[in-house]
């Protein structure tokens, strides 16, 4: 069975452009020591995707971060191996090509199967996870408790040949003294998971940060301090009115809260604009504001209303 000790503590804080909370930080290093692949869900803008990049940012693993986004057409074999039929049809059609006599010259591992058989420590981002069908989570099922799977176009009488030209067989396991990797599985709930694939998660709630502080921190992380010299108090004013800006549009049922991106660029907007840390209002932003803030008509005009409203408009 592989390892997972060689893996640090993640703290949530040492990444470049991240910041996790320390109850986020546990849940990773507890997935970490069980073996176990995190699901994490939260709206849209909390960092559930970035979380993968600032786990393998902090552990020193970027160049070992694995991304799978998932499609409506994915299936589970997708991240595994992938068998060029096309190309071997192709081939065949030139009678001195001897490849396309057999199976296994076609067959390539992909992202999640080349880091199950190399068994070095890795992070592996499975994005998205309900867009696609729902066989793709249950047939990831097996794969995710074992961490092995069989390549079930290759067939048996090619698989010693395969291991050897290839460095693969028909079965792919991680070295006897292999790693597991590190596996981040994201989802916007647009479909329900089964349940005997929860049950092999551990999971995650992601919420957007609401500590102004902690917000301050990632604003900071996220703006390049060669191109952006802002003020730390222009950053504490418009984080101040961010959160109230967010909490009337919780108010309003807004369709698009904005979120962590959008943050970024106003303040972005707001030094370019040399705007001052006082005369940044919620109740009176600017059409560059809501451009930058809101991205659903609907909701730049619920909150046009509203703010009418309170102003005796």
């Amino acid at each position: 069975m592989p390892d997972h000790r060689p893996y640090a503590i993640f703290s949530g804080r040492k990444s470049a452009a991240y910041v996790a909370s320390a109850q986020t930080a546990e849940i990773v290093n507890l997935a970490i020591r069980l073996g176990r692949p995190l699901l994490v869900e939260g709206e849209a803008g909390c960092g559930k995707t970035r979380l993968a990049s600032a786990i393998a940012d902090e552990l020193g693993l970027s160049a070992q971060l694995i991304v799978m986004t998932v499609k409506s057409t994915s299936q589970a074999r997708d991240l595994l191996y992938r068998f060029d039929a096309l190309r071997r049809l192709q081939d065949a059609q030139d009678p001195r090509n001897a490849s396309a006599r057999r199976v296994y010259p076609y067959i390539e591992l992909e992202p999640l199967g080349f880091a199950i058989a190399q068994g070095r420590p890795s992070v592996v981002l499975i994005d998205e996870v309900d867009k696609a069908d729902i066989d793709f989570p249950n047939d990831l099922l097996d794969v995710l408790d074992r961490f092995e799977f069989d390549i079930e176009d290759l067939p048996r009488t090619e698989s010693r040949m395969c291991k050897e030209k290839r460095g693969f067989g028909r079965h792919v396991q991680a070295p006897r003294d292999g790693v597991k990797p590190i596996v981040i599985i994201t989802s916007n709930r647009e479909k329900q998971l089964p349940e005997p694939f929860l049950r092999r998660c551990l999971y995650a709630q992601l919420d957007f940060p609401t500590d102004e502080a902690i917000l301050a921190e990632i604003v900071s992380k996220n703006l390049d301090a060669r191109l952006d010299q802002v003020s730390d108090a222009l950053i504490a004013a418009a984080v101040s009115r961010f959160c109230r800006i967010r909490e009337r549009g919780r108010e309003l049922s807004m369709q698009k809260l904005p979120a962590t991106s959008e943050l970024v660029d106003w303040i972005r907007v707001l030094h370019w604009q040399k705007r001052k840390p006082e005369n940044v209002s919620p109740e009176q932003l600017t059409a560059a504001d809501q451009a930058v803030l809101f991205k659903v008509r609907q909701d730049i005009e619920r909150y046009r209303a509203r703010t009418g409203e309170e102003a005796g408009q």
